[in-house]
């Protein structure tokens, strides 16, 4: 199978994962071209022309011009969309999803809605790249008792400011606005690292390797700046979930409705609420030995199972069935 990669259009953690998106294509053997969504149309006729691809895969899709979905069409070229932000913006991809002949989504919270309009609607959850989130040995300045790397979401600075009440621990957070969302008394506390910025994932691979803890709270469905008017709830597990458990570093994960469709309890534990966090923080931060062994469990499943490589497989495998 001949396969056109049309990149996301957007920067960030999108470059990381079109990046990781093509090794994974080389690495599983298969024939493969790519396209950015800002060059030329002609560069489409080109590539259909002289490559001559039987799928389209692409990542969002809203970057990719109705003008092309059409060519393709034409060309009879089947579509496949990964919608890596469900259900987020699920306003914005309900309304194109009927241009792609497949849809892969990471939450099966939005797979529900989709399959009631769509009959090529797929559950596929982002993976991991192993090059960039494997075990390392680091420096003391990635080292933390506990972490957490994500945009400050209120539930995580309530889940911060309640374990920074309850806790004596070292505490680094990664991510753009943590500063001006912790409570002033936090922000110049000797307990509080806070790198305010967007960190690329090789140098958040080292502060997963260097935490005691890795926290992993998931994104709230009512932020403000969601588009879900539907209120459509998260189900499934980010993909952090993966990159952590890749490293070989213990998480701490909130609990949701499909974790244990991946690891059981003894592979990976979760939180019910901020009381229950604590509570599990306490009871395993000096317990190097037992979070070692929960670790190196989940790290065995998810380099086995959940690499981009094992997801690429899979979607092809739809696609050909």
């Amino acid at each position: 199978m001949k396969l056109l990669y049309i990149s996301s259009g957007y920067l960030g953690i999108y470059d990381y994962l079109d990046q990781s998106m093509k090794t994974a294509l080389s690495d599983n053997g298969y024939k493969w071209t790519c396209f950015h969504p800002s060059e030329p149309i002609e560069n489409i006729r080109s590539i259909v022309t002289t490559f001559q691809p039987q799928v389209v895969l692409t990542i969002l899709g809203d970057n990719l011009s109705i003008q092309a979905i059409q060519y393709f069409k034409e060309n009879g070229i089947q579509l496949a969309c990964w919608m890596t932000e469900d259900p987020y913006y699920f306003d914005k991809t309900y309304q194109i999803i009927d241009r792609f002949d497949y849809i892969f989504t990471i939450d099966t919270g939005a797979l529900k809605q989709y399959q009631l309009v769509h009959q090529n609607a797929h559950y596929l959850p982002l993976g991991t790249n192993h090059s960039i989130f494997k075990p390392r040995s680091v420096e003391h300045v990635y080292k933390s008792d506990l972490l957490l790397v994500g945009y400050p979401y209120q539930t995580r600075v309530n889940l911060i400011h309640f374990l920074l009440k309850n806790t004596n621990y070292a505490l680094t957070l990664i991510g753009k606005g943590w500063r001006n969302r912790l409570q002033k008394v936090w922000r110049n506390n000797a307990r509080v690292m806070i790198e305010d910025t967007w960190m690329n994932p090789e140098k958040v691979s080292y502060f997963y390797n260097g935490a005691s803890i890795v926290l992993n709270p998931h994104r709230s469905n009512n932020f403000l700046y969601n588009q879900n008017t539907s209120k459509i709830m998260n189900e499934s597990i980010n993909n952090r979930t993966f990159d952590i458990a890749a490293c070989g570093a213990f998480q701490l994960i909130e609990e949701k409705p499909n974790l244990r469709s991946f690891f059981t309890e003894e592979e990976m534990i979760s939180y019910q609420d901020y009381e229950d966090c604590l509570c599990k923080v306490i009871t395993y931060m000096n317990d190097k030995k037992k979070k070692e062994i929960i670790a190196q469990k989940a790290q065995k499943i998810v380099i086995g199972q959940h690499t981009f490589c094992q997801r690429i497989k899979e979607m092809v495998k739809i696609i050909q069935s």
